[in-house]
């Protein structure tokens, strides 16, 4: 299994996972033609996509879903709560493939089995997901205010894992950042910090753990040697940090 990041952060996501037989892209935070030149940067043609899957509706996961998937003709999949929060993306003339789940479903998609997980987070319906292909495991973990034990038992025993470190508390709470920005990041529905993440991976069989990247890191509250250096207190291999503007090259685990 082979996987890459487009960006991650405040500014878009988008992830691409590709087995033998599939490609498929999760989120699409950016304005069309970004993501368009960020596919081309990572040599990716839009017309090889199989299906787009959907975390949730905020506009940094969701903004060119629709318009890509009216483009390019590909089949969106996404929660009920996730397609409702998402109406006024989709224009009439519009003609698209949606693909509703419900949280905890297990979609097959050729040779990739992806587990649909409900996280906490301040969206209508919102989901991450775990890719089985080729018997080995990606999660890709972000945008959820705590780890818990659902997700834990989900991500367990993972071979790759994405997940979210978004800010370091202190330098949140100093920032400019009007109180209601802080009170929400910081609450059970917001984003995950520095050393949440750190509980998330104390919990998990980092024995397994082939590959590790951070991501959702904020440009303003965190810094890339922050997570290193607390991470590394558990994880002895390499940490790899998510870009928000170039993303990540391609990492194959087998």
């Amino acid at each position: 299994m082979n996987f890459c990041s487009l960006g991650s952060g405040s500014s878009g996501n988008s992830y691409i996972i590709q087995s033998n037989r599939t490609l498929i892209m999760i989120d699409s935070g950016f304005v069309l033609s970004e993501l368009e030149a960020r596919m081309s940067q990572k040599q990716i043609d839009p017309f090889d996509i199989k299906a787009i899957f959907l975390t949730h509706e905020h506009d940094d996961h969701s903004k060119s879903a629709f318009s890509f998937a009216e483009k390019y003709k590909k089949p969106i999949f996404l929660t009920h709560g996730t397609f409702k929060m998402c109406q006024k993306k989709i224009k009439k003339s519009y003609n698209l493939e949606i693909n509703k789940f419900t949280p905890l479903d297990i979609i097959d998609l050729k040779d990739i089995k992806i587990h649909t997980i409900p996280v906490p987070h301040d969206a209508r319906e919102p989901t991450q997901f775990k890719f089985e292909a080729e018997d080995k495991s990606l999660a890709i973990i972000t945008d959820l205010g705590f780890g818990s034990n659902l997700l834990i038992k989900h991500i367990k025993e993972i071979n790759a894992l994405i997940l979210e470190s978004n800010h370091d508390t202190e330098m949140l709470s100093k920032s400019k950042y009007p109180k209601t920005l802080k009170d929400r990041i910081l609450g059970n529905y917001g984003h995950l910090s520095n050393i949440q993440s750190l509980e998330i991976l104390k919990k998990i069989n980092l024995k397994n753990l082939q590959w590790l990247g951070a991501a959702h890191l904020s440009k303003e509250n965190n810094t890339d040697e922050l997570v290193r250096n607390l991470w590394k207190k558990v994880f002895k291999d390499e940490i790899n940090i998510i870009d928000p503007d170039f993303g990540m090259k391609w990492v194959s685990i087998s």
